[in-house]
Parts: C-alpha cells; structure tokens; sequence
C-alpha cells in the first residue's frame, strides 16, 4: 500500500518545521552557553540536518513543491 500524497507532504513539512525549531533552539542555547546532558549542540545541528534532509527526500519523491515553498514572504 502506498502512503497518501497529502499524508507525506504533511510529513515533509512537519520535518523541516521541526528542523527550524530546532536550529533556533541549538541559536539559542549557543547564544546562552546553554547545553543538555545528553546531548551537545553539535549533535543537535545534526539532528536538525537529518530532519531536513528527509524532508527533502519526500519531497523529491513525491515530485511535489519543497516543503517550505509555500512559507509566508517566500518569493516565489
């Protein structure tokens, strides 16, 4: 069974989401010297590049517009 199209782009939108917010927290945590004990920054920024990359995957995949094509002031 293949995955819905809607679903994936949903997917794909939610990742690179979820990697924006995360690089702005790790900005954040740079900014204030600020770390987890589990995890360093280093491997957050990673996390986040891992995230985007799959967005990116989908989109490609699915042959649709990127997921942050259609951000509010994206020029287009």
């Amino acid at each position: 069974m293949e995955p819905d199209p809607a679903d994936m782009a949903a997917l794909a939108k939610r990742l690179a989401a979820a990697a924006d917010q995360l690089l702005l927290a790790v900005k954040g945590m740079d900014d204030l010297g600020w770390s987890t004990d589990s995890y360093n920054r280093s491997h957050l920024r990673d996390i986040a590049s891992c995230l985007s990359s799959s967005a990116a995957r989908i989109t490609a995949l699915q042959g649709g517009p990127g997921p942050r094509d259609d951000a509010p002031g994206r020029a287009r």
